[in-house]
């Protein structure tokens, strides 16, 4: 019925283009900060790279050469300099920060964004994995804002104690330059290491996230089947996977950090030593000697700080790169100008808006070989599920199938907007954490709960159409009963129920509904079928009904089967019901 193929889809679809990396697009978004942070930071470094060599100086000019005026001015000068350094170090730190924190807010909000938009290809991963990608990962990619500003100024502050003992003594500078680049070369083996460890690291953690995740959605089946213990052993065993995960990147990432530890303590102590043999032989004056020991201090801490730089390199980059996967998998990227923060902070939709009241006739759905008009409940019967698949992937907006909403194309660009008057709700039940009010209210119009009057009229309504009003009688607290995320604390049928009820409480002008009596009983379907067809009896509401269910079927006001991809019958139940074909699909 409907080309939904990978060809087609490729057909379609514009030529491949490089994926943009989540690190380059921070970088690339902050750039006009950076280009203020960076001089800040590198002046502060700077400064406190000055202050050994100013002592220096006070000494051999001031002190030692009994100019007292000299060594006050002096002092004065090193407590100026410190005041300077540590407000250009509170002011990059806040900037720097600030930027952290903004990237954090914007991956994660970006990462949900395009996790709910429809328009977002299906992912194929445990909602546990998801949700660690956006979290954990996002913030630990967000960290490059806090390297950079800290890391390209150390950096340049090391190779400026480097050009200054050079020029003090060259023997003194040759040594410098030698311990940093082993310390380099050192870095550059052992980060590829870092980064696959800290990758399984994040990956088993994942797992476990996953695994815990779809313990706590299954557990009323769990306890059903009374294999709970056995729940808790894989649980367990995926934690201690992680566990040892962590573990094996920990040791990695402290031989690293001793290891280089070790080359830049063997380089200062060997700077230090003969720094004071060019003492004692007149080379060097008393200043500079302890404005060399004042250094190589200084740069023991810059190179320690240093050193750590491939194990925090190696967790942002492979962060960045699980973020960039998703978004990949998802069909978006992190630069997609509709999931920016100010697009959606502001974006709208009339959607659950109290606002706009009880919408009108939208002229009906139209599918190029199907059309239900106002006023109408069709229902499809399709032979080959995968038919069935293809036309709600249609009328969703998934693939452009040539499904109009009155005259209005459903295209994966413009389906956004016809949200108002098109719901498509899919045999995949999905509720949210909160109360039952709050679930039957997701897209109610104003008609819905008034916190002024706490009339539940509306619900009360809903909850008849989909059969489930005896609901109200088995939760404890009625309509103030709270729903687990996802209905953990609800059988297969109830939760069905309540997101047919959601779905007949909104009141869309167009309604689809696919599958929607699957986990129900032949009695509680009959029920639903004619309560259902009631409810949305109206000259301004069109409803579609893609099932095989016998009782949906014969309260339809007319049913068109589909063989093949194409229309083999159609008129009411009961007379089709003389189509062999057509019986041998609908019966149970």
């Amino acid at each position: 019925m409907l080309d939904s193929s990978p060809a087609a889809a490729a057909a379609t679809s514009s030529p491949a283009r490089p994926v943009p990396g989540v690190l380059r697009s921070i970088l690339r978004t902050h750039r006009r900060p950076l280009a203020l942070i960076l001089p800040l930071a590198t002046v502060s470094e700077g400064v406190e790279m000055l202050m050994p060599i100013v002592l220096g100086l006070l000494i051999d000019h001031g002190i030692l050469a009994g100019d007292l005026r000299l060594t006050v001015l002096g002092a004065a000068g090193l407590i100026l300099l410190r005041v300077l350094g540590v407000l250009l170090w509170v002011w990059t730190f806040l900037l720097s920060q600030k930027a952290v924190m903004y990237e954090r807010h914007r991956l994660r909000v970006g990462l949900t964004g395009a996790v709910l938009d429809p328009r977002s290809r299906t992912v194929r991963r445990p909602a546990g994995e998801v949700l660690s990608i956006a979290t954990s990962d996002a913030d630990k990619a967000s960290d490059v804002m806090d390297m950079i500003p800290w890391v390209v100024p150390s950096t340049l502050a090391v190779l400026g104690a480097t050009v200054y003992l050079a020029a003090m003594d060259l023997w003194l500078g040759l040594a410098m330059g030698l311990g940093i680049v082993v310390m380099v070369v050192v870095i550059r083996v052992i980060t590829p290491t870092l980064s696959a460890r800290y990758d399984d690291q994040q990956s088993q953690a994942a797992e476990a996230a996953a695994t815990a995740t779809d313990l706590v959605h299954g557990l009323r089946v769990l306890q059903g089947l009374g294999v709970q213990s056995r729940a808790r052993a894989t649980y367990r065993r995926r934690s201690r996977i992680a566990l040892d995960a962590a573990l094996v990147n920990a040791r990695y990432s402290g031989l690293s950090s001793g290891l280089t530890t070790l080359v830049t303590g063997t380089m200062l102590a060997a700077v230090v030593i003969l720094a004071s043999l060019r003492t004692l032989d007149g080379a060097l004056t008393l200043g500079v000697l302890i404005a060399v020991v004042g250094l190589a201090r200084y740069v023991m801490g810059m190179l320690q700080g240093l050193s750590g730089a491939p194990v925090w390199w190696a967790g942002m980059s492979t962060s960045a790169r699980r973020v960039r996967d998703l978004y990949t998998d998802l069909g978006r990227t992190v630069d997609d100008p509709e999931l920016t923060l100010d697009v959606l902070t502001t974006q709208r939709d009339e959607r659950g808006s109290r606002g706009t009241g009880r919408r009108g006739a939208a002229g009906g759905l139209h599918l190029p070989l199907l059309s239900v008009a106002d006023g109408e409940v069709v229902a499809l019967a399709c032979a080959d599920p995968a038919d069935a698949a293809d036309v709600i992937d249609a009328v969703s907006g998934r693939v452009d199938g040539g499904a109009r909403v009155g005259e209005v194309a459903i295209t994966p660009e413009d389906r956004l907007g016809l949200r108002a008057d098109l719901l498509v709700e899919p045999h995949v039940v999905d509720l949210f954490d909160g109360t039952l009010r709050e679930q039957l209210a997701t897209r109610a119009p104003e008609q819905g709960p008034s916190p002024e009057t706490g009339d539940d009229g509306w619900a009360d309504a809903a909850l008849h159409a989909a059969g489930a009003e005896d609901l109200l009688r088995i939760l404890p607290e009625g309509y103030d009963t709270r729903i687990l995320d996802r209905g953990a604390n609800l059988s297969g049928g109830q939760r069905q129920r309540i997101a047919l009820a959601r779905a007949v409480a909104a009141d869309a002008p167009v309604l689809v509904l696919h599958d929607p009596t699957t986990a129900v009983d032949a009695v509680t379907e009959q029920n639903i079928a004619e309560a259902l067809v009631a409810a949305r009896h109206r000259t301004d509401r069109a409803t579609l009904l893609v099932t095989r269910a016998p009782a949906l079927l014969q309260a339809a006001d007319r049913v068109v089967f589909v063989r093949d991809g194409r229309i083999t019958a159609e008129g009411e139940h009961t007379d089709l019901m003389g189509h062999e074909t057509y019986r041998e699909v609908v019966r149970r």
